[in-house]
């Protein structure tokens, strides 16, 4: 990473761990620290007292002042981008103004994303998103959810995201997630989701990043069929996500898409079999506005909410710097 490079503090708070860095405009990450995201009681304070610190110490780190410092926050975030006020697993930050509070505190330009509007944001710009119109950046991990760009700009229709894209129903009647939605496409697909079929295969309890990655290394058929019926659920949900947004390529990012092929051809083969004739038919009425819709993995690994809370950051603090946005690349 080049001294002379913008710089930014990125900043990603998830319902377990924070993560904060510096971001360079090649999205590059260094001074990179996490800390226990402790907000889950009533008072905020000790929480912000000990993220403000860290990021006192990232931006002392800097070998050029920072240009600003973006934010990324799980659950729905208020109009105004100011903080969350809908978040299950941090309850105490649920009404707090982060960016003013770092705005007042660091003296630096400050934007704030919901968390899956982030991650969309980073792809799309570094990674497999390059050179996409409408852009969708699936994010599956302990649960599920997806974020939207549309010629650039990312889609906040509620709550600072697409919408909450993980309640999408899948199985009526099913298991419920985490909000008591029976059947949704979280409650299949998230982390309880894997492992609970994984109990019915193994006969015994047997964590989701175990079988995610046996399923990757193909050597367990169990696996493979746990991740199969996973990516069976997710071709059912995209099925109906893609019809909403028409986008013309979809990135399966987080730590279940490291499951790899067993859950990607599984998605592709439930999408196809499902609405496939449909955005023919569309591309086929009007190639100019859509050419059909690709899935593909995603290309970004790591800490991808840091590097997306600081897009907006390099795109008005240093403008003539950032070559991120949307260049031709590879598709998986």
């Amino acid at each position: 990473m080049s001294a002379q490079a913008p710089l930014a503090v990125g900043i990603d708070i998830g319902g377990t761990h924070a993560k904060i860095g510096l971001v360079s405009v090649d999205g590059a990450i260094s001074a990179f620290r996490r800390i226990p995201t402790r907000a889950q009681g009533a008072d905020p304070g000790p929480f912000l007292d000990d993220l403000i610190a860290n990021a006192r110490d990232v931006q002392t780190a800097a070998p050029a002042p920072p240009v600003g410092i973006g934010i990324s926050t799980h659950g729905y975030i208020d109009d105004a981008r100011r903080g969350p006020i809908v978040c299950a697993n941090t309850p105490a930050l649920r009404g707090v103004d982060m960016r003013g509070l770092f705005a007042e505190t660091f003296g630096l330009p400050v934007v704030v994303n919901n968390d899956l509007t982030a991650h969309a944001l980073a792809e799309y710009h570094y990674g497999s998103g390059r050179g996409a119109r409408r852009f969708l950046c699936m994010a599956m991990g302990t649960g599920l959810g997806a974020g939207v760009v549309i010629n650039g700009q990312a889609l906040r229709f509620i709550g600072g995201k697409a919408g909450d894209t993980g309640r999408v129903i899948v199985e009526p009647g099913g298991p419920p997630d985490v909000y008591g939605a029976r059947g949704s496409a979280e409650a299949l697909c998230g982390v309880p989701g894997i492992e609970r079929l994984a109990r019915r295969e193994y006969g015994r309890d047997v964590p989701a990043h175990e079988v995610i990655r046996a399923a990757r290394e193909g050597a367990d058929e169990r696996a493979v069929r746990v991740m199969a019926q996973i990516g069976d659920y997710l071709g059912q949900a995209l099925a109906s996500l893609c019809s909403i947004y028409l986008p013309d390529r979809v990135a399966i990012t987080g730590g279940t898409a490291e499951a790899g092929p067993p859950l990607l051809d599984a998605c592709r083969r439930r999408f196809d079999a499902l609405v496939a004739d449909y955005h023919r038919a569309i591309a086929d009425m009007a190639p100019d506005f859509y050419s059909g819709v690709e899935i593909v993995l995603g290309e970004m690994r790591g800490e991808t909410g840091m590097v997306g809370a600081v897009v907006e950051i390099f795109q008005t603090e240093a403008a003539p710097a950032f070559t991120g946005r949307a260049q031709p690349g590879p598709r998986p």
